[in-house]
C-alpha cells in the first residue's frame, strides 16, 4: 500500500512508537478512515496504545462527488471533541475547513501539474474538482505540511496570493524496509510505479534497448497497477520491437512481501518519471540500501544526492539513462558506496519515529 494511504499508515505506526510522548503531551489521536472495511461505521480503541483510537466507515461512491459529504457528516458527529484535524486527503481538508475546525493538510501531489497525464473525462473532472477544493481549503488551513521543499515553490506559483502557512515534514518509511537484508542479484533493475505516461516507463525501455544492443546483461521488472491501458499497450509494443521480452517483465501490482524481496534483490532502482513530489519508492529503495537513478526534476534532487547516494538523469534522454545504468551495473564499488550512504540518509530523515516527533511538535504548537 503506497501513496497517501501508505504514508498515513506508517505515520500511525510512528505515533505508536511515540505513544509515551503522546501521553505526556496529553494528545489523543482519533484516526478516521474509509480504507480496509466494507462494514458500517465502527469504533475501535487500541488496548496497547491508550491515546490512539480508530473509526472506520464505508466510502460513498463515486468518491469524487460524495466523499466530501461523507467526511462532513462523520466529522460533525465528533466536532465538539476535535481540537485539531490533520488530514492526508483533500476530502478531509475540505470538510475540516468547511466546518471551521483548525485543520492541517499534508499535501501529497501537485494536482495542477499531474492533470495532463491522466486521460479520460472522469479523471479530468476529478482533478478539476480537487484543484477547486484545494484552493478553497488553502485559504482556511491552519497549517500546510509540505513533504518536500519543492512543494513550497510550486504552491507559491499556483496560488500566488493567500498562500497558507507551510512547514516541511517529509514522508515516513515503514520499518520493514529498513529491516530488509540486501541479497543483490547483479543486473536486476527495478522500477515500481503505476503504468501511465507520467511515470514514463517508455523512455526507460528505450534506454534498455540501448543496453541490449551493447550486450549488457540485465533484467528489468516494472511492477505496478495499469492506470492507462493504451499506454500499457504502447509499452508492450516497445518491448516487442526491441526484442526485450526476456529482459523486461511487467508483473502488475505485487504484494508487499514480494515488493520487499524485489528491493532486496535489485542492483538498482531506476525512476524516469516526468514529475514527482517526494516519491516513496525512492525513500523505500534507499532504506533497503538499493542504489537509485532518478529524474532530475521536481522534488527528487532533494532526496537523491548526486554522486553521493545515487545518480540523476534527464527523463527525456534515453542515452543518458542507459549510460548511467551501465555505469552503475559495471561498478560494484560505487553501488556499495551508494547503498551505505542511502541507508544513512534514510535512517536520519525517514524513520517513522523521526517524522512523528516532528508532527507532535507541530500539534503541540497548534493546539
Amino acid at each position: 500500500m503506497g501513496g497517501p494511504l501508505g504514508v498515513a499508515y506508517d505515520t500511525v505506526e510512528g505515533l505508536k512508537k511515540n505513544y509515551r510522548r503522546l501521553e505526556k503531551e496529553d494528545i489523543h489521536v482519533h484516526i478516521m478512515s474509509t480504507t480496509g472495511t466494507t462494514l458500517h461505521s465502527f469504533h475501535e480503541k487500541d488496548d496497547t496504545y491508550g491515546n490512539i483510537s480508530y473509526e472506520y466507515f464505508r466510502a460513498l461512491v463515486p468518491n469524487a462527488i460524495l466523499g466530501d459529504v461523507n467526511y462532513v457528516l462523520r466529522i460533525i458527529k465528533g466536532k465538539k471533541k476535535i481540537d485539531l484535524l490533520h488530514t492526508h486527503a483533500l476530502t478531509g481538508a475540505f470538510a475540516g475547513t468547511l466546518l471551521k475546525i483548525p485543520t492541517i493538510l499534508t499535501l501529497h501531489g501537485m494536482i495542477w501539474k499531474e492533470l495532463d497525464y491522466y486521460p479520460g473525462m472522469y479523471s479530468r473532472f476529478t482533478f478539476e474538482c480537487n484543484m477547486q477544493r484545494f484552493k478553497y481549503a488553502s485559504r482556511r488551513l491552519k497549517k500546510l505540511i509540505a513533504i518536500s521543499p519543492y512543494v513550497i515553490r510550486e504552491i507559491d506559483q499556483f496560488l500566488k496570493t493567500r498562500v497558507p502557512d507551510t512547514e516541511v515534514i517529509e514522508n515516513p518509511v515503514s520499518d520493514v524496509f529498513f529491516e530488509q537484508e540486501k541479497r543483490e542479484k547483479e543486473g536486476l533493475i527495478l522500477y515500481p510505479a503505476y503504468l501511465n505516461s507520467l511515470k514514463n516507463q517508455s523512455t526507460l525501455i528505450e534506454a534498455l534497448y540501448r543496453l541490449k544492443k551493447d550486450n549488457i546483461d540485465f533484467h528489468c521488472i516494472l511492477p505496478g497497477l495499469i492506470r492507462d491501458t493504451e499506454y500499457y499497450t504502447k509499452l508492450q509494443k516497445l518491448i516487442h520491437t526491441g526484442n526485450l521480452e526476456e529482459n523486461v517483465t511487467i508483473p502488475g501490482p505485487v504484494p508487499l512481501e514480494q515488493m520487499l524481496r524485489l528491493y532486496s534483490e535489485a542492483s538498482i532502482m531506476v525512476m524516469t518519471s516526468y514529475q514527482e513530489t517526494a516519491p516513496l519508492i525512492i525513500s523505500e529503495a534507499m532504506a533497503t540500501g538499493t542504489p537509485v537513478i532518478a529524474s532530475r526534476v521536481s522534488g527528487i534532487p532533494s532526496m537523491v544526492s548526486e554522486g553521493n547516494s545515487g545518480l540523476l538523469i534527464n527523463p527525456h534522454d534515453p542515452k543518458e539513462i542507459a549510460d548511467k545504468i551501465e555505469l552503475l551495473l559495471d561498478d560494484g564499488a560505487l553501488r556499495k558506496k551508494f547503498q551505505k550512504e542511502s541507508q544513512k540518509i534514510a535512517i536520519s530523515r525517514w524513520k517513522s519515529e523521526v517524522i512523528t516527533n516532528k508532527l507532535i511538535d507541530l500539534y503541540v504548537k497548534q493546539v
